[in-house]
């Protein structure tokens, strides 16, 4: 369209001016685009994920009537950009875009379908029969996940497909595979305890854990172990699991497990904390770090051996059989280590990467990243809504990102052996510091914390899992089928308990965890936004993705925490108070009161005290003039609604019986799933529920427990 056709540029002024600096910048961005043709490809798992990200972000799953809108739209926008792909790209493009969008919708709708299953219907104390599909072990005792359940008084078609419960007392004869029976309480798995805060159901419901809860009494033993493969190979898992932590005791054993095989149930709660502190703990979950050695130990071992035989090294390279061995042991590691979301993504990498290197084409490239993007994102969509995937993606992303700008520098030959020698604790260093300024915005947001020593103890931590600990994990694992494992796995402890100290040391030093309050998802988008963009283009006009991170900063600066959050029945509450939130637990639950103070950016020291005051009966809250009342007991509720202000009660009538009070009753509190409220300037108060950011999922059912969590 030419400026004089425009009514907007017929009036001369500031708003023609810039309208005619915009539409003279279109060709410009056509032109930039299309410099970067062999770039698109990279978006288009982007393109996928966004999908998924506004499929989740529909208040409801979508109907049946959408989805066939959708899909015609996708079908019909493919078909339009691949006739005129060739002819008219730049055209093709944003449609290609569109239908690779309604693939993400398409996708998590798939998903949802395929994982679809009930739900326990109300939590209580219940008598059930089940298989053992898995066993981690605790201290004390074990943490159990059964399928084909039977539950007393639920037809079968009300049954949950799998739940996940801790058994204290007689687990020492159980195995995977056998069915047992027992007393346990349970109750579906629990949301978020702040609003928009980490939904612990939703993952369990695509893990098909229809139940969390304990066992009651002593599991009695129906059948010895049965299966296929599936429990074959979760029975393998246990049993390896065993044989690292039998000569490793307490914490050693608990991380040998878990680098080993996945199992993190013994991990416990204040190891969680130090290595979360101290930015380690991605270590404790398998990802890119612990497949690629895993890989890479067995190319370099089998290229070099196949090297040495003749009739193989004179017929083909010997990197081909040995990529190929390399490629079966990551397999293997993949199914003994539980196939997480992480490792699911890091065996996509490394087999695109060892494949490539079959096929003689680069294995360290962006593209390789994006196709181990679309794998995961077709067999977990849901999981990019989740921290594991966007924490690995974000360091993987950046550390390539890195290396094609400075790769060519950093491969020419070193002049010196000292200058090769100097080489790696600088390379251990940049990659560190790369993968970590990627990460930490992500922490922040989905854990709302910092590690302030994080560069550091990683700098110390990784390279010892890489040359130590690891290699001897991987040595002990080929020697378990002679059983002569115990000496590299007692050198595996050792490098373990220097990775201990160093986890422990750094969580204990000044500043080592810096809390911060929960973020709104607008900015973690618009960090996404600018990250990708600054990432995935190559030329200058990539520059314009830090653009986006002013509207990230404004977000997160502005952000800041309810001044009072309740939970469900007044069981928890939380005040934020200068120093932090002031919690206050008239039912304790660690998990909940931990979730309160990460949501208001950190718990207040003991002697803070604020307008937060309680008694017995329950707490009143004054700011601004403006009061409310938490009533636990019913004379609370009716003294209180005699006079203005909230009134939020665990009991009694849903309205104030008299009195100018607002009263939100114990029906009310119970299906929010809990509340936030702020005091605004006007005097007014503004509140907002778990339920209201949850929607209407299937996994968002409103329940009546109070307490329990699977521990």
């Amino acid at each position: 369209m030419h400026a004089a056709a425009n009514p907007l540029f017929a009036r001369p002024g500031a708003a023609s001016a810039f309208g005619r600096r915009v539409l003279a910048l279109a060709p410009a961005f056509g032109r930039a685009v299309a410099a970067e043709s062999d770039r698109w490809f990279l978006w288009l798992p982007v393109a996928v994920a966004a999908g998924i990200l506004l499929h989740l972000a529909a208040p409801a799953p979508l109907s049946a009537p959408a989805l066939a809108f959708v899909t015609v739209l996708g079908i019909a926008a493919g078909a339009a950009a691949a006739a005129s792909w060739h002819s008219r790209p730049l055209a093709a493009l944003p449609l290609a875009g569109l239908a690779a969008v309604a693939a993400g919708v398409l996708a998590l709708a798939l998903r949802l379908a395929l994982v679809e299953a009930p739900l326990l219907p109300r939590a209580g104390a219940w008598t059930l029969e089940g298989r053992i599909a898995e066993l981690e072990p605790r201290d004390p005792g074990v943490r159990l996940v059964l399928d084909r359940l039977a539950i007393e008084r639920l037809a079968p078609e009300a049954t949950p497909a799998r739940v996940r419960l801790t058994v204290r007392h007689g687990a020492e004869p159980l195995e995977v595979g056998a069915r047992i029976r027992l007393r346990a309480f349970l109750q579906p798995p629990r949301g978020p305890v702040v609003p928009g805060g980490f939904d612990h159901a939703r993952h369990a419901w695509f893990e098909g854990v229809g139940g969390v809860g304990w066992a009651l009494g002593r599991p009695e033993r129906l059948e010895p172990p049965t299966g296929g493969f599936e429990l074959a190979l979760a029975r393998l898992r246990a049993r390896l699991a065993e044989r690292f932590t039998e000569p490793l005791p307490g914490a050693t054993g608990a991380v040998a497990a878990a680098l080993v095989t996945g199992v993190r149930a013994g991990l416990d709660a204040e190891i969680w904390r130090d290595f979360q502190a101290s930015g380690l703990a991605h270590l404790l979950s398998i990802s890119g770090l612990h497949m690629s050695l895993v890989a890479g130990t067995v190319l370099v071992v089998a290229r070099w051996l196949l090297a040495l035989v003749p009739a193989i090294a004179e017929r083909v390279p010997a990197r081909k059989p040995a990529a190929l061995l390399a490629l079966l042991a990551a397999a293997f590691y993949l199914a003994i280590s539980g196939a997480t979301v992480p490792t699911q993504r890091a065996f996509a990498m490394v087999a695109v990467a060892l494949l490539a290197i079959l096929v003689d084409r680069d294995p360290f490239s962006m593209r390789l990243l994006a196709w181990a993007a679309l794998v995961v994102l077709a067999l977990r969509p849901e999981a990019v809504a989740g921290p594991s995937f966007q924490l690995s993606f974000a360091a993987v992303l950046a550390l390539i990102a890195v290396w094609e700008r400075l790769g060519r520098r950093l491969g020419e030959p070193a002049p010196s052996v000292l200058a090769r020698l100097a080489r790696y604790p600088l390379a251990v260093a940049a990659t560190t510091l790369v993968a970590s300024l990627a990460t930490t915005p992500l922490t922040a947001f989905h854990f709302q914390t910092v590690a302030g020593w994080g560069v550091v103890s990683n700098l110390l931590a990784v390279p010892l899992t890489s040359f130590w600990i690891m290699p001897a994990g991987l040595g002990a694992l080929l020697l378990v089928p002679f059983g002569l494992e115990e000496p590299a796995v007692r050198a595996m402890g050792a490098g373990i308990e220097l990775l201990l100290a160093i986890a422990h040391g750094a969580a204990r030093l000044p500043g080592a965890a810096i809390d911060v309050p929960l973020w709104p998802g607008t900015a973690l988008a618009w960090l996404w936004a600018g990250g990708l963009w600054l990432a995935l283009w190559q030329r200058r006009w990539r520059w314009l993705g830090l653009l986006a991170l002013l509207p990230a900063a404004w977000l997160v600066a502005r952000a800041r925490p309810p001044d009072l959050v309740v939970t469900p029945w007044l069981a928890q509450l939380a005040a934020t108070t200068p120093a932090g939130a002031q919690l206050l637990a008239f039912e304790r639950d660690e998990l909940v009161e931990e979730a309160l103070a990460r949501a208001l950016g950190g718990a207040a020291p003991e002697e803070v005290r604020t307008a937060l005051r309680c008694d017995p009966s329950g707490c009143v809250l004054e700011k601004a003039g403006t009061r409310v009342t938490l009533a636990r007991r019913l004379d609370a509720l009716l003294e209180a609604c005699r006079a203005p202000g909230l009134v939020i009660a665990r009991l009694g009538p849903e309205r104030c019986p008299q009195g100018p009070g607002e009263l939100v009753g114990p029906r009310a509190l119970l299906e929010s799933g809990g509340l936030a409220l702020r005091f605004e300037p006007d005097g007014t108060i503004r509140r907002w529920s778990v339920a209201e950011t949850r929607g209407a999922w299937p996994w968002a059912r409103r329940d009546s427990a109070r307490n329990g969590d699977g521990r």
